[in-house]
């Protein structure tokens, strides 16, 4: 299987690199960032540290998995100050937008892993303790990890009993498993399949919830005025925001808008802004756009795209009902954001390796819908005192799982 596995992912680094060739933007940057070994482009301080300089090695594979990663980082630099830290990602969409991250000392990309590379990459960074968030799982870099006697765990981990780890062929998978001193998992149901399927001993798993939410009720709880958004929605009983929107998601609204109410208000953030793609949207919905707007003339929309980067966390304190996209295409995207002002959620039906989402529908405070005509039936959830009580409730039970995570760490480095 190690073998199978090795020609796999050479593969897949041979087809990143034939797009590169061909000018995709993303496999360019992958490419460029991968030239050069990281180890010896470290600083020299992390590279020649004293003895007693202890390091740390945080792992995402992308922005989001930091977001998650972050509580726990602030934790850990609050509790050990004198700690470095050296933080990886693996896509060029989370190198790109955290390499001037003042949490660590230096952020780089993970070399593409292989059996050199990983053993000539530890051994330049000679790590004190590796993180990895989330579901990051490279063989050889966990195997170089483990034989070197690294403490090595994976935080926010959320697993589906549908994962190889979990078959009764899912040997080779579990012995990855193996190689972490600690897998701190999300819900006690990511724990179940650890403990029975996944082989793992009780010892070394520990529910802590999900960081994410540490950081999305900080930014809740943080002030915020928009003047546009102000103006936009003041004075409107129903204010939808549309967060991480697709083409697919879009569709749905289009199809739905011209038979919702007049005081009905509609945000839309596109996930990439796509210049042609708004210019669509804008002639469709006769929309404003955030980055031409003025307060005076904004409400002569019922839509407004938020065509800019950086304000959606916290537009949605001034929503009603939030439709988060993704969920049609790739994958879901942020709900914890919305959840933490405590509206109802909307999203489409591809939702299950989240489970914080399917966590909501169970308690109340999300819908899944597969069509626009479900989407229209989904908005009567405004108003509704149980979706937003039950927002709070799963926002409160994971509250502080930074925290949780970061002296589970600790207690384990200790011993």
């Amino acid at each position: 299987m190690t073998f199978l596995y090795r020609v796999a992912i050479s593969a897949y680094h041979i087809a990143i690199r034939l797009a590169a060739i061909f000018g995709v933007k993303q496999a360019k940057l992958w490419v460029e960032g991968r030239k050069n070994p990281v180890s010896s482009s470290l600083p020299l301080h992390l590279r020649q540290r004293p003895k007693n300089e202890r390091l740390i090695w945080m792992h995402c594979a992308s922005l989001g998995e930091f977001e998650q990663g972050r509580p726990v980082l602030e934790e850990l630099r609050a509790a050990r100050p004198g700690w470095k830290v050296l933080l990886t990602f693996y896509s060029p969409s989370g190198y790109e937008r955290c390499k001037d991250e003042p949490l660590a000392d230096h952020v780089a990309y993970l070399p593409a892993d292989g059996p050199r590379r990983a053993e000539k990459w530890l051994a330049g960074i000679k790590p004190d303790v590796a993180i990895f968030v989330k579901y990051e799982f490279w063989f050889y870099h966990l195997r170089a990890l483990h034989r070197a006697g690294v403490p090595t765990f994976l935080i926010a981990a959320s697993f589906r009993p549908a994962q190889a780890f979990f078959k009764f062929w899912g040997g080779w998978w579990r012995r990855m498993l193996g190689f972490f001193t600690a897998i701190i998992v999300q819900t006690e149901g990511d724990q179940a399949l650890l403990t029975g399927p996944g082989k793992i001993p009780a010892t070394n798993s520990t529910v802590a919830g999900d960081p994410r939410m540490d950081r999305t009720l900080q930014l809740a709880q943080t002030p915020f005025e928009d003047e546009l958004l102000e103006a936009f929605t003041n004075g409107h009983s129903v204010n939808i925001i549309a967060g991480s929107v697709w083409p697919q998601d879009v569709a749905c609204w289009q199809e739905i808008w011209p038979s919702l109410p007049a005081h009905y208000r509609l945000v839309l953030a596109p996930h990439q802004l796509h210049k042609n793609e708004i210019l669509a949207w804008q002639e469709s919905f006769k929309a404003i756009r955030y980055t031409e707007a003025v307060a005076e003339t904004i409400t002569t929309s019922r839509v407004l795209i938020l065509d800019t980067i950086g304000t959606l966390s916290r537009a949605y304190r001034y929503g009603d009902i939030a439709y988060v996209g993704g969920a049609f295409k790739t994958g879901l995207h942020n709900t914890l954001e919305p959840m933490a002002y405590g509206l109802p959620v909307i999203f489409g039906p591809h939702y299950h390796k989240f489970p914080e989402a399917s966590e909501a529908i169970r308690r109340g405070g999300a819908v899944s819908i597969r069509s626009a005509g479900e989407l229209l039936d989904a908005l009567n959830l405004h108003p509704n005192d149980k979706a937003k009580n039950a927002q709070e409730e799963l926002c409160s039970d994971n509250a502080g799982a930074g925290q949780r995570t970061a002296k589970i760490i600790l207690q384990r480095l200790r011993r």
